[in-house]
Order: C-alpha cells, then structure tokens, then sequence
C-alpha cells in the first residue's frame, strides 16, 4: 500500500483480515472469533477490539435496511491504531449515530457511545462510492501520537481516491 502523508502524519494500513457474514445474528459470534484470530488471544486491546466488533456487526445486521446482502468485517492496523470496519447494505437513513441512552436498563441504545468512549472519538461511518452500501469503521488509538477522527477520516478518504 501506498504510504499517504496527510500533514501530521503517514497513512499506511496492514491489512489483518476480513471475513465475509451473513446479514444474521449468528454472525456476530462468527465475526468475534474471527477477530480474536486476527489479534490473537494475547494482543493487549483484544477485549476492546471484541466490543468494537460486537457492536458494529450487530448493527450492521440489526439496522443496515437492504436485503440480505453479505456485510464484511476487516480489521487494518497503522503506526498509531487498530482499525475495526464494517461494509454492510446500509444507507443515509439507517446511518449509525450515537444516542442520549438516558434509561440505563434500557435494552438497547449505548453501544456506539461505548464505541465512541473506548476509540477517543474515532469512528465514522460514510457511503461507499457505489451508493450500494456503507462503511462504519472504528479505530483504536495504539500509541499516543494516535490521529484524531477528522485525521483519520482525511487520509482514508486520499487513500480511497
């Protein structure tokens, strides 16, 4: 891959790998131990990491609103982070947000506040170019230095053009 400097920083992802799942709920225990493979049992941000993808691929199934399409989960890691995405059919009026979850024994609601909390702010999620689906990454900071979301939103974004 073709390191890109984005002012601060040189973006340069290592891909770990992707695993292509169902758009079910059985998929989210899949993409946990699919994760655990990539980062390996000892990898110290491994319980993050399995929050993260729990998350996300529960979303995904959950709320992506077209069809059945497969959603496919890649983990990449840089100098600085550890990105989790997530590809699924979802759209602009499904996108993932994060909620005011007031009612804390509410069944739902509070895991992308938790994403938020766990990544320092870095996650986003966006249209792919085709229109025929979305991303939702997160990224979890591995060093001090770790770029910001707008950052890191920046140099994926020249990474992908």
């Amino acid at each position: 891959m073709i390191p890109i400097t984005n002012g601060h920083f040189t973006w340069k992802e290592t891909p770990l790998g992707e695993v292509l799942l169902e758009k079910t709920p059985a998929s989210v225990g899949v993409a946990r131990a699919r994760a655990l493979d990539l980062v390996g049992q000892d990898h110290p941000a491994k319980d993050d990491v399995l929050l993260i993808v729990s998350e996300l691929v529960t979303n995904a199934v959950v709320h992506a609103d077209r069809g059945r399409t497969p959603i496919r989960l890649r983990l990449v890691t840089t100098v600085d982070l550890l990105v989790v995405e997530v590809h699924d059919p979802g759209s602009l009026f499904d996108a993932p947000r994060v909620t005011d979850a007031q009612d804390v024994c509410a069944p739902a609601g509070r895991g992308l506040n938790l994403v938020s909390i766990i990544c320092g702010g870095r996650w986003g999620s966006s249209l792919l170019d085709d229109r025929q689906g979305r991303l939702v990454w997160a990224a979890l900071p591995r060093t001090d230095d770790a770029p910001s979301a707008y950052e890191i939103f920046v140099a994926r974004r020249q990474r992908a053009a």
